[in-house]
């Protein structure tokens, strides 16, 4: 519940800071990018690891059908709670991952300063976006 309070926390401050510069395309860490944001980026590539907690369902939208899912990622030094990251990645490039609570996950992604969602964990069809992945139990989805 904590780590619930904490992604809203963090999602309320992002949405009030959103920004309309980009960042750089080089992935980097979630405090990075949080940093970014601060300063009035619009988004910033990440690298993350954690653990699948919930997965949220599919939904279609206008760049197709994305499956949603929690990543908690362990908190800084002294953090009794991981913090928690919604993920939401488009099956019509990745396919379906099936995910279950506990999975190890590493993804690279963008991170949206608007939201505080991460999106683009897979290739870009057209070239133009750096290419994210998510691992999962040994398997790359791009």
């Amino acid at each position: 519940m904590q780590s619930n309070m904490k992604w809203c926390s963090g999602l309320a401050l992002l949405l009030a800071l959103g920004g309309c510069m980009n960042s750089g395309s080089h992935p980097d860490t979630l405090a990075n990018a949080l940093d970014a944001c601060r300063r009035g980026a619009s988004h910033a590539e990440v690298k993350l690891s954690g653990v699948m907690n919930k997965v949220l369902g599919m939904r279609r939208g206008p760049s197709g059908s994305h499956e949603g899912f929690i990543l908690l990622v362990k908190g800084g030094p002294g953090e009794a709670e991981p913090d928690a990251y919604k993920v939401e990645d488009n099956i019509d490039i990745t396919g379906f991952i099936a995910l279950r609570r506990g999975d190890r996950i590493e993804l690279m992604g963008q991170y949206e300063c608007n939201d505080g969602v991460i999106h683009w964990t897979h290739h870009d069809p057209r070239g133009r976006h750096i290419a994210g992945y998510i691992k999962v139990n040994g398997r790359t989805y791009q």
